[in-house]
């Protein structure tokens, strides 16, 4: 609870600092994503209600902790994050990672048939007027809910997953007894707040830090055959890499979803 102290304390900050601190806080958040424009100088001038050189002042603070971008002439842009990418054989079979849901037990919350929106439909490569599958489960483990996955996958590949099957295997394992196989997989990983739906699912108060694994997997022709949202609880989450040469190139085992001690 705040206190009246407390209040008196934040009114008493400069105005740069409380326009600095929620646009901060907003950025960190993901309200502004990284590489998207913040509002402009003038958006922000009338938002807060403050002069344009109050507003300058927090945008330099802001760029001064590295958290945006500005240029001459140009709208305030939140700093990319710094990242690193490796290039690398895979020799053998895709990594244990496409094989999260191994060895938990799963219910299916729902099963339905749905037409796509604009971002899944780009990325199953799909008809926007095509019906895709959703379908929405919690995974246990000893009972405790650890994980949470949203999949999206086009109406061919839907058809070949029943229901029922899926409350016994994933769906890539599933797949794999029709002869379609993952080919190759693009991955994106991040921690967030959760979502009050998910949080209630997983045991969590909303808002509560949760990893979440945005996954899309192509089989060998290249074609998109599942995308899925993964939340894991923050405490039963762990992520490994090791690499060793092989022959020509280098094996990757990953290791994922770790357990609930």
């Amino acid at each position: 609870m705040t206190s009246r102290s407390d209040e008196a304390a934040a009114d008493a900050k400069p105005l740069y600092m409380r326009v600095q601190q929620t646009l901060r806080d907003a950025i960190r958040a993901g309200i502004f994503a990284p590489g998207s424009l913040l509002p402009s100088e003038k958006e922000l001038e009338d938002e807060h209600k403050v002069s344009r050189i109050t507003v300058r002042r927090a945008l330099e603070e802001l760029e001064r902790e590295g958290l945006i971008e500005r240029g001459r002439g140009r709208q305030a842009r939140v700093a990319a994050m710094l990242t690193a990418a490796v290039n690398t054989r895979i020799e053998e079979e895709l990594a244990s990672i496409l094989q999260i849901g191994r060895g938990m037990e799963a219910e299916v919350l729902s099963y339905a048939w749905r037409m796509p929106t604009a971002q899944v439909a780009e990325a199953l490569e799909a008809p926007a007027d095509e019906p895709v599958l959703q379908v929405e489960r919690v995974r246990r483990r000893r009972g405790q809910a650890i994980l949470h996955t949203l999949a999206h996958v086009p109406a061919a590949i839907g058809a070949m997953l029943p229901r029922e099957a899926l409350v016994k295997t994933t769906m890539l394992d599933l797949l794999s007894t029709r002869g379609i196989q993952p080919g190759s997989v693009e991955q994106e990983m991040r921690a967030a707040p959760c979502d009050g739906e998910v949080a209630a699912l997983l045991g969590l108060e909303p808002g509560a830090p949760v990893f979440i694994l945005d996954r899309l997997v192509r089989d060998g022709s290249g074609r998109p055959i599942q995308r899925m949202i993964a939340t894991f609880r923050w405490d039963s989450f762990r992520y490994r890499i090791s690499s060793t040469k092989l022959g020509n190139g280098r094996m990757l085992e990953f290791e994922a979803a770790g357990q609930i001690e």
